[in-house]
């Protein structure tokens, strides 16, 4: 043999073992995946379909809301997407009407991976499975299992599609300049001092002047001539289901299968509020709020001297500059507000859960959205309300009064139940029958009495129990 020939049997050989180890290498790195033989897809362990290499993750969000919110909006998913190079969020504001369009995508199946979302919808598309059950995902993300309690959305005992985009909760407004003007002591901050019904009549009396500046309390008052009111509130279910709350009554049984609307107790609160619009006379009625502007104009135009709204208002509040404070709500039986608003989901559909999970948990971040600071937005973490630092960050500016903290915080902690909206099933088609009928209270048609009995035979039959009775 040549030693030309000897170097190439050597080479020869040299190759060989090279692509033999190479080939052993390569099944070895495979066995980890036996359970994924004849199938090409790849499997990943984080419960989102896998992406070649350096491809970002990409999310579709569908949102609601003004021209100002839509601008916060924006903010927030650029600084999201500079944020998460390997994530990016492509956002989509629809102005229009949102349930219709939300509607067309479920049918096409061309949903996005998060949107806002209405109760309604929401809580049966989850039931449906339509909707990501976050419940497996609670321990592993810490932020989504510390908020609130009252503001989780729960489908079905122990399972829930998540909480609120944003706290709220119904509060008391007023005019400091016209208390100060009056000599009257400032409403309650703190729940355990709320007025009595009585007590808060008897004010609203003191504040409400016809034209010749005269009160109810005083002879010759003109009624049909008001020109200040010592309180509004809103006809909606966020103006009186607090009181009926407060007055240990509702608008059905705990398992949401019997109307109850009708008991005595809730009869005493609508008779109530009839009374301040047409036997006071400290409210406007239904009809004169109507020509009425918003809550913050008519505050600071000295139309009403107190007004029943949402804690959202007071994005209004701080744009006007008016001397405005906040206090509790009067109580019947005790003292109660309720929390509220609307969730935002994540599909169940999404390929990407967890990519979807951080934005979720990342777009109603009051670090992250300047709509918390500036009074539209409540947060949702628990540490928002009792860490000094963390509710600091959100309240410490000129939008929130200084009574904020005990007014809203802390009464939102300690004496909020939840709207109807959460659990009643069919709410979307109740409310209606509800508002419907009421507004004969309102009107001053028929007392309150007859309407609450007769309202019996219009909202039983659409009753289907709660999504979170056992």
């Amino acid at each position: 043999m040549s030693q030309r020939r000897g170097r190439m049997i050597v080479l020869l050989v040299m190759l060989c073992l090279v692509l033999i180890v190479t080939a052993c290498s390569s099944n070895s790195g495979n066995s980890g995946n036996s359970g994924n033989a004849g199938n090409d897809e790849p499997v990943n362990d984080s419960g989102s379909e896998d992406k070649p290499s350096g491809e970002k993750v990409k999310l579709k969000f569908m949102y609601w809301g003004s021209a100002f919110e839509k601008e916060a909006m924006e903010k927030m998913i650029k600084a999201f997407n500079s944020s998460h190079p390997n994530i990016e969020v492509k956002g989509e504001h629809v102005p229009g009407d949102y349930n219709a369009k939300i509607n067309t995508l479920m049918a096409t199946g061309d949903l996005p991976d998060v949107a806002y979302l209405g109760e309604g919808l929401a809580l049966k598309w989850a039931a449906d499975g339509k909707v990501l059950d976050m419940t497996q995902y609670l321990d592993q993300y810490p932020e989504l299992n510390n908020r609130l309690k009252q503001s989780y959305y729960y489908y079905a005992p122990g399972k829930t599609i998540g909480t609120n985009t944003a706290a709220e909760m119904i509060t008391m407004y007023y005019n400091k300049d016209l208390f100060e003007e009056a000599g009257i002591e400032l409403p309650p901050t703190n729940g355990d001092s709320a007025w009595t019904w009585d007590q808060f009549v008897d004010v609203a009396k003191k504040l409400t002047k016809d034209s010749s500046g005269k009160t109810p309390n005083d002879p010759g008052f003109d009624p049909k001539n008001i020109v200040q009111y010592g309180i509004s509130f809103p006809t909606w279910f966020g103006g009186w289901y607090p009181l009926l709350l407060s007055n240990e009554a509702d608008i059905t049984n705990a398992d949401g299968s019997k109307f109850t609307m009708n008991s005595p107790e809730a009869i005493e609160v609508f008779t109530k509020l009839q009374d301040l619009m047409y036997k006071d006379f400290v409210a406007p009625t239904a009809t004169q709020q109507q020509n009425m502007p918003a809550t913050n104009v008519k505050l600071q135009t000295k139309k009403v001297a107190m007004a029943i709204d949402g804690q959202w208002a007071l994005l209004d509040f701080a744009a006007s500059k008016m001397n405005v404070g906040m206090g509790v709500l009067p109580k019947f039986k005790e003292p109660k507000t309720i929390v509220l608003g609307a969730p935002t989901v994540v599909f169940a559909n999404t390929k990407h859960p967890n990519e979807a999970l951080e934005f979720y948990i990342y777009h109603n971040n009051p670090e992250q959205v300047d709509l918390f600071s500036r009074g539209l937005w409540m947060p949702l973490e628990e540490a928002y309300y009792n860490e000094p630092a963390k509710i600091d960050s959100w309240i410490k500016n000129d939008a929130h009064p200084a009574e904020y903290k005990e007014a809203v915080i802390d009464y939102t902690l300690n004496f909020a139940g939840r709207s109807p909206s959460y659990s009643l099933k069919n709410f979307v088609e109740i409310e209606p029958k509800i508002n419907a009928a009421l507004d004969k209270i309102w009107t001053n048609k028929d007392p309150a009495e007859k309407v609450l009995k007769d309202m019996e035979k219009e909202v039983q039959p659409l009753l289907q129990g709660k999504y979170d009775a056992e």
